[in-house]
C-alpha cells in the first residue's frame, strides 16, 4: 500500500513538471537564483542582468522596462531619462527565476553599504535548468560593532513591501510615514491621507528578530517645516497646517509646528526635521526652544548647495539663511550650543530611489531593536551616508559623548576612518565648522584615515565626513545624491568659554525676524490670541539668540 501512495505522488509530480506554465519558451533555460549572505543564509539584494548588448532581461513577476507609473514593491528604476538613462533593476530573493536564451550574461548585483558589489559574468546554455550563484561578502562588518543601518523616511511601499525590500538593501530598521496632501476645493483644510490605515502605535507585524518595521508621521507645513515623528503612540492631528500643497486650500496656519513637536514628544517620540532644510522658516524658532532631535540631512540634493526647484516650491527666498548651504546651516545651529543628531532617510515614495538611499547608522545601547535604535539617534551615536562608512573618536568617546574641558588651550586627540564601495574625494575632520584636518582616500576600497592631535580654545563640537563631487543617479532633479558620509559630533564643554556663535546668532536672527513678520501679519491663524501666543514663542528664541551673540 505504501510503495502504490509513493508511486502515485511520483506520477502526480512528473504530471506537474512537465505542464506548460512550468517551462520556460522553447530554446529558453529557466535560471534559479542562488542569493546567500556571508554566513550562507538565505537573502535577498538589488539585481540587473544584461546581455553583451546591454538589453534588460528581468527575472520571473518583474517589470521589462521603467515604468514608473507601476506600483511594484519588487522593482526599482534608477537613472535620470537624460546624462545617465533609466534602468530598471529586479529586487530578488533566494530562488527567484528568470528564463533566459542561450548566450553570455551580466549579473550585476548589490545590497547595502556593507556588501561587495557583484559583478560577474555567467554563460546560459540552451534549454533545461540551470542555477546561479551570486555570493555575497562583506568588505565591512558595521553590525559586528554595535552600528546598525535604517531608513528613517519614506511612504511607500506598503508594510510587506518594507520588509521585503529591507532585506534586499541591507536594512535593519524603517519607518513608514503617514501623511496629509490637500485639496484645491472643498472646504479650509480639506485633504486625504496616505498610510493612516497601517497606524497601530505599535510595532509593525511584518518585523522580525532582525528587522523592525513601525509607522511613524509625517507633520507638514509647506513654509514652516516638514517634521518626521518616529515611535509615536498615537497620531499627531491634523498631520498638515496651512495651504497648498500639504493641506487644504485656505487652511488654517495652526496649531504651530512646535505644537505639534510637544504632542509628539509627550509621547516618547523622536521629532526629526525632515529633508533639512526644505522648508525651515520655523526652524530657529523650534530649534532654540529645544523642540528637535535630529535633522535628515542628506534625503534630498547635494548638502552642499541648495536645490532650486526645491527652494522655489517651500517659496524660501528672503532671509541670508535661504541662500547659505544646508550643512552649513547645521553647523550654525551647532555653533549656537544647540545639540542635534544627524540622521537620513530616503523619502521613498515610487520606483525611486532606492530604500536607504540616504541611510542612518545608529550605535545601539544593548540588543537592536525600534526603540534602541530610535534612543541611539535621540543620543547622537549616528552616522549618516550614501556610501562611505566612517569610524569617528575625540579622546575615544565617539558621537554623541560631551568631553569636559578645562578654560583655555586643550589637546585633544582624534581618530577617524572612511572606506567606501563608491568614489569620493576626502576625509575631513571639522571644529565648529571649520575643516582642520584633510586626508584623500586611495585603494580599491577608496580607505582614508587620519589620526592626529588637535589643540582648541574654546567648547563647541568636533566631527567627521567624507565626501566627494560624484553624484548618484537615483533619479532626476533633487534625487540625484552626493558620495558623502558625516558623523554627529562630539561636544566639548569648556566652562566660560562655547564655540564662537556671533556670526550664527546674527543668521538665525535674521531668519527669526523673518518668521517674525509673517506671524504678525500674513499667517491665517484662527483667533487673535493664536497669533499672541505664536509671536510670544518668537520673543522666547529670540532673547536666547540674542544671548549666544554677546557670549
Amino acid at each position: 500500500m505504501k510503495r502504490m501512495v509513493l508511486a502515485s505522488l511520483f506520477a502526480a509530480f512528473l504530471i506537474f513538471a512537465d505542464l506548460p506554465t512550468r517551462s520556460p519558451f522553447p530554446g529558453q533555460a529557466r535560471v534559479t537564483l542562488s542569493i546567500r549572505d556571508a554566513h550562507g543564509n538565505p537573502t535577498g539584494l538589488r539585481l540587473r542582468v544584461t546581455n553583451a548588448a546591454g538589453e534588460y532581461f528581468p527575472p520571473l513577476g518583474h517589470l521589462p522596462v521603467p515604468d514608473g507609473a507601476r506600483r511594484s514593491a519588487t522593482d526599482l528604476i534608477l537613472g535620470d531619462g537624460g546624462a545617465a538613462p533609466l534602468e530598471v533593476h529586479a529586487l530578488v530573493y533566494d530562488g527567484a527565476q528568470i528564463d533566459l536564451p542561450p548566450g553570455t550574461y551580466n549579473f550585476h548585483a548589490r545590497k547595502g553599504l556593507e556588501y561587495e558589489f557583484v559583478n560577474q559574468r555567467v554563460e546560459i546554455a540552451k534549454g533545461g535548468e540551470q542555477t546561479v550563484r551570486l555570493p555575497l561578502r562583506k568588505y565591512a562588518d558595521f553590525e559586528a560593532k554595535g552600528w546598525y543601518p535604517g531608513d528613517t523616511h519614506m511612504h511607500f511601499p506598503d508594510l510587506n513591501g518594507v520588509r521585503y525590500q529591507m532585506e534586499c538593501e541591507g536594512l535593519r530598521v524603517c519607518s513608514l510615514l503617514l501623511l496629509k496632501s490637500g485639496y484645491p476645493n472643498g472646504r479650509p483644510g480639506d485633504g486625504h491621507f496616505q498610510n493612516v490605515e497601517h497606524f497601530t502605535g505599535k510595532l509593525a507585524a511584518v518585523s522580525d528578530a532582525k528587522h523592525f518595521v513601525k509607522v511613524g508621521e509625517e507633520f507638514r507645513h509647506g513654509l514652516l517645516a516638514h517634521l518626521i515623528f518616529q515611535n509615536l503612540k498615537s497620531i499627531v492631528w491634523p498631520v498638515s497646517t496651512g495651504g497648498l500643497r500639504e493641506n487644504g486650500a485656505r487652511g488654517f496656519d495652526w496649531p504651530l509646528m512646535l505644537h505639534a513637536c510637544d504632542d509628539a514628544h509627550k509621547q516618547g517620540a523622536l521629532v526629526t526635521w525632515a529633508h533639512w532644510p526644505y522648508p525651515s522658516m520655523e526652524a530657529p524658532m523650534d530649534i532654540a526652544l529645544g523642540r528637535v532631535d535630529s535633522l535628515d540631512i542628506l534625503t534630498t540634493g547635494n548638502p552642499f548647495e541648495h536645490h532650486p526647484i526645491l527652494t522655489d516650491i517651500y517659496k524660501m527666498q528672503g532671509p541670508k539663511a535661504y541662500s547659505t548651504a544646508p550643512i552649513e546651516m547645521y553647523y550654525h545651529y551647532l555653533n549656537c550650543g544647540f545639540r542635534l543628531a544627524v540622521s537620513s532617510g530616503s523619502d521613498k515614495m515610487g520606483l525611486n530611489p532606492p530604500m536607504g538611499s540616504a541611510r542612518t547608522y545608529v550605535k545601539t545601547e544593548g540588543a537592536l531593536g525600534y526603540d534602541s535604535w530610535i534612543e541611539g539617534i535621540r543620543k547622537g551615536r549616528t552616522f549618516i551616508s550614501t556610501y562611505p562608512l566612517l569610524e569617528f573618536s575625540v579622546n575615544g568617546k565617539e558621537a554623541g559623548d560631551t568631553i569636559t574641558l578645562a578654560p583655555g588651550k586643550a589637546r585633544l586627540k582624534v581618530k577617524a576612518q572612511a572606506r567606501s564601495l563608491e568614489a569620493y574625494e576626502v576625509l575631513e575632520i571639522l571644529v565648529n565648522g571649520k575643516v582642520v584636518r584633510t586626508v584623500k582616500p586611495a585603494g580599491a576600497k577608496f580607505e582614508a584615515s587620519i589620526e592626529d592631535v588637535i589643540e582648541v580654545d574654546s567648547g563647541g563640537w568636533v566631527a567627521a565626513r567624507a565626501h566627494g563631487r560624484k553624484m548618484l543617479e537615483y533619479g532626476a532633479t533633487w534625487w540625484k545624491m552626493p558620495v558623502f558620509a558625516h558623523t554627529s559630533p562630539v561636544y566639548l564643554d569648556m566652562k566660560g568659554r562655547p564655540a564662537p556663535a556671533a556670526e550664527s546668532a546674527a543668521l538665525l536672527l535674521d531668519q527669526l525676524e523673518y518668521l517674525e513678520r509673517w506671524a504678525e501679519s500674513r499667517a491665517n491663524f484662527p483667533r487673535p490670541e493664536d497669533r499672541t501666543e505664536a509671536l510670544r514663542y518668537v520673543a522666547e528664541a529670540k532673547a536666547i539668540y540674542e544671548k549666544r551673540a554677546r557670549e
